[in-house]
């Protein structure tokens, strides 16, 4: 198409998804949960991949799906996670003790 500039797809290089090399600024929150779940990444607040750490000494629960039990994906203190890709549901946390904190930057 001339004088349109498309995104380059690297799926028409090969691959079957296409992905495209459009540079998004990144995105970073943090915050506190407590004894109760409570969403702290709002669905589609991340598009390309995301990294949460937990920032205290407590254990982080986290959920992908529901909201966050204390059998549910255990972060331990200091410990983080990277997920590769923008999670469309929002992600629910729950803290082992008050005053859990955490962080997250992706893009």
């Amino acid at each position: 198409m001339t004088g349109i500039v498309q995104p380059l797809r690297y799926g028409d290089i090969g691959g079957s998804t296409p992905m495209y090399a459009i540079p998004r600024a990144g995105v970073s929150m943090s915050g506190t949960v407590g004894t109760t779940s409570a969403v702290i990444i709002p669905a589609g607040t991340y598009q390309n991949s995301v990294t949460v750490q937990n920032t205290s000494a407590n254990t982080l629960n986290l959920s992908f799906n529901a909201s966050a039990v204390a059998t549910d994906f255990k972060l331990a203190a200091g410990a983080s996670i990277t997920l590769p890709f923008g999670p469309s549901n929002a992600l629910s946390a729950l803290g082992s003790a008050a005053g859990t904190t955490w962080a997250a930057i992706g893009a």
